[in-house]
């Protein structure tokens, strides 16, 4: 019991949105689509549900996959994280959003090498610098949750908490979105990361029905260079 006490709330740390990575910086495109006004607060809740649906949806498969590498021997282990990642990275079509993805990241991992020093932890740093890969955040999330032997499920819908916390704390700094309805979205799109946690147990990367359509979001992503005033990173 104390030990499995001990790993919830371990990754209760690592999934608060608060944690010293970076991830405040980054609203992953919402910047463009808010500042052009295509996204406003009357569509926020329906948009956040489809982009959990196709983005979280991916990332979900990605953060599963990393988990089970905790599990490998360390001399399959390097090869199959940084496959991992390298077929992430070709997912990611927007480079803004894909670097993002990879600075939180790299900087997950060093944080938790940091407070608690692992061997499969440095093995993925390593490796990754070595071989030029990135490290996304999904990837390197789902790898941690395994070291510390939290439930593989539970992982997942602690990094699909974070994900949506942290699109929904970027809005509120866009848009006049109140605290209250900004809670309420929150709580009305549990649901929804409960069914997109369950239909992540369905696929690997063999197979064909790995995809995520976002064109809106890669275009605000790529287009975020270009605004005038910028608020966030990506």
């Amino acid at each position: 019991m104390y030990i499995d006490s001990l790993a919830l709330l371990q990754i209760m740390q690592l999934a608060d949105s608060a944690l010293p990575i970076g991830s405040l910086a980054h609203s992953f495109g919402l910047e463009t689509l808010a500042a052009e006004g295509v996204l406003t607060v009357e569509q926020l809740e329906s948009f956040l549900h489809d982009y959990l649906d196709e983005v979280g949806g991916l990332e979900s498969i990605f953060c599963r996959l990393g988990y089970r590498l905790a599990s490998l021997d360390l001399s399959i282990f390097e090869a199959r994280w940084l496959a991992l990642n390298e077929q992430l990275s070709a997912f990611k079509t927007a480079r803004e959003s894909r670097t993002a993805s990879a600075t939180l990241g790299r900087r997950f991992l060093q944080l938790v090498q940091d407070v608690q020093q692992n061997s499969l932890v440095q093995a993925a740093q390593h490796s990754a610098k070595m071989a030029g890969v990135d490290i996304h955040y999904s990837t390197a999330f789902g790898l941690v949750a395994g070291i510390l032997g939290v439930d593989e499920t539970a992982t997942v819908l602690a990094h699909l908490q974070q994900f949506l916390t942290g699109l929904v704390s970027a809005c509120q700094r866009l848009m006049p979105l109140g605290q209250s309805q900004a809670s309420g979205i929150i709580w009305r799109l549990k649901p929804t990361l409960i069914a997109i946690a369950r239909r992540s147990e369905l696929f690997d990367l063999s197979s064909d029905a790995v995809v995520a359509f976002t064109p809106l979001v890669d275009i605000g992503s790529m287009r975020h260079p270009l605004l005038t005033t910028r608020l966030f990173i990506s």
